[in-house]
């Protein structure tokens, strides 16, 4: 049966509209990507990679499931955060595109249309990207590059991975597919966090040189196996749920705390305290994960580190001890001048901003030079100085209907699991709005994924709930019909 389906998939991307000069053409770019490759670099690795990529690219671009597994696990390394267009670049839109693209000629443009224009969430991210897209003019009056316009626009544009997802989230074997992936992903980059920071206890001297050699790695990732850990522990029935909700947490919880990142420590107690709240009648069992993961972390870190895990657990206290000064951390006088600078900026086009792919030039307290970047950590100084007012009053729009349909999602009855997802992707949601002053959570490739993962589960569980609804309404109806029937016939 699933080689049947395989082939039935198929075999309706080439029925599409100009499907076949399609194929012809991704077939081109496949082997022009593939020749450049190899001319260039005269490796036969290079050519197994190119090879490699590019069947990747023709699976996203054949199956939508195919195309949404392979973007989640290129999160491991392909498509990692950069400050340069590259190969990486390269492959993270090609990917999307191809996914996207594909889903979307399947069902043909005019149904694509509808079902976005249909969804409240849809409008609202159509109207955002279309101020993206206007800000090309401002972006060439400017002087600004259009190829760092392209890349913001398409990272704005990953959110509408929503709707393949939230198509695709249909059944089991997707939606064990899918997260699958982005356990993978989650647990590959926690191991290479703590591996990282054991070789750094290695070679460091003292413990507090390990805030010197700290490298954070997606820790949205560790933030979301965490709070998602929590969520799905609170909601558990059985014990084997609430064992491997444990194990889900304990990668993600180590990853933070080896990254040294204060932002995200804060974020994610934001999320735990609001999935407890959202969790009621259920205030013992916080106390049992909270127990388990602190002693299992802690028996973990003695065992592995020995005596130079209290050097940790000193470097942490004092990481954290910063927040009461913020001032004296060198990462916060970084985003300070960072601030200055876009704010001198933004007065010269308040309404309809500077473009995407402007630039932001300050002297940098860290390297003590002069950086010129197209990025901030402050998400909400980024889009108003790329899109302006209007552009960040129409994303405020579109987020906050993305918390208002996950909370329905939260609120509507169903199973543990897919209840207790919503409800760690709302608090997810929530306790990005104050990660994202520091934080560039709405256009970071890891972030936009998880919000892009939340938004197409909401979405997906709202439809099949429509769906009962109308289901419900005709079986109703027909049991009516039937009871009335029966009456006529006991009558006579």
């Amino acid at each position: 049966m699933d080689a049947v389906a395989s082939a039935r998939d198929w075999r309706g991307v080439l029925q599409i509209p100009g499907g076949r000069r399609l194929w012809a053409w991704l077939a081109a770019l496949a082997a022009l990507e593939v020749w450049i490759a190899y001319a260039a670099s005269a490796s036969p690795l290079a050519f197994v990679l190119a090879v490699l990529f590019a069947a990747a690219l023709a699976s996203s671009f054949a199956s939508t499931l195919a195309g949404l597994v392979l973007i989640i696990l290129f999160q491991i390394r392909i498509l990692q955060g950069s400050v340069g267009i590259g190969l990486d670049e390269i492959a993270y839109a090609s990917l999307f595109l191809a996914t996207f693209a594909g889903w979307a000629l399947r069902d043909g443009p005019t149904e694509l249309g509808r079902r976005i224009l249909a969804s409240p969430l849809g409008r609202a991210i159509l109207l955002f990207l279309g101020v993206c897209l206007a800000s090309l003019v401002t972006t060439v009056v400017f002087g600004w590059s259009p190829l760092w316009w392209f890349r913001d626009f398409v990272a704005f544009s990953y959110m509408l991975l929503f709707f393949p997802i939230a198509a695709t989230l249909t059944t089991r074997r997707a939606s064990i597919a899918i997260a699958a992936a982005l356990l993978a992903v989650v647990l590959f980059h926690g191991i290479l966090s703590i591996v990282w920071y054991a070789q750094a206890i290695a070679t460091t001297k003292a413990a507090w040189q390990l805030e010197w050699q700290r490298a954070p790695l997606h820790e949205v990732f560790a933030m979301t196996a965490v709070v998602g850990g929590l969520a799905l522990f609170l909601a558990a029935r059985t014990v084997r749920a609430a064992a491997a909700s444990v194990l889900l947490s304990l990668p993600g919880l180590a990853a933070l705390v080896v990254s040294q990142t204060r932002g995200y420590w804060l974020a994610t107690a934001l999320a735990g305290l609001v999935v407890v709240a959202l969790s009621r009648g259920r205030r013992l069992r916080v106390v049992w994960f909270a127990g388990i993961v602190l002693a299992l972390v802690l028996a973990a870190g003695f065992a592995a580190l020995g005596g130079k895990f209290v050097g940790v657990i000193t470097s942490t206290a004092g990481r954290f001890s910063t927040i009461t000064s913020p001032l004296r951390a060198v990462s916060v006088q970084e985003r300070v001048a960072e601030t200055d600078a876009v704010l001198s900026l933004i007065p010269g086009s308040p309404v309809v901003g500077h473009g995407l792919g402007a630039e932001v030039s300050y002297m940098s307290p860290i390297v003590h030079r002069v950086l010129t970047r197209t990025y901030l950590h402050n998400a909400y100084l980024y889009i108003l100085y790329k899109v302006g007012l209007v552009g960040l009053a129409v994303f405020a729009a579109f987020y906050a209907r993305a918390l208002r349909r996950v909370w329905l999602s939260v609120r509507r009855p169903g199973d543990a699991t897919s209840g207790a997802a919503m409800v760690a992707g709302f608090a997810l949601l929530l306790a990005f709005l104050p990660l994202s002053l520091t934080s560039p959570q709405y256009y970071d490739k890891s972030s936009a994924l998880v919000i892009a993962l939340i938004l197409g589960a909401a979405e997906a569980i709202g439809q099949s709930a429509a769906a009962r609804a109308r289901g419900g309404v005709a079986d109703a109806r027909g049991g009516l019909s039937a009871a009335g029937r029966a009456d006529a016939q006991t009558g006579q």
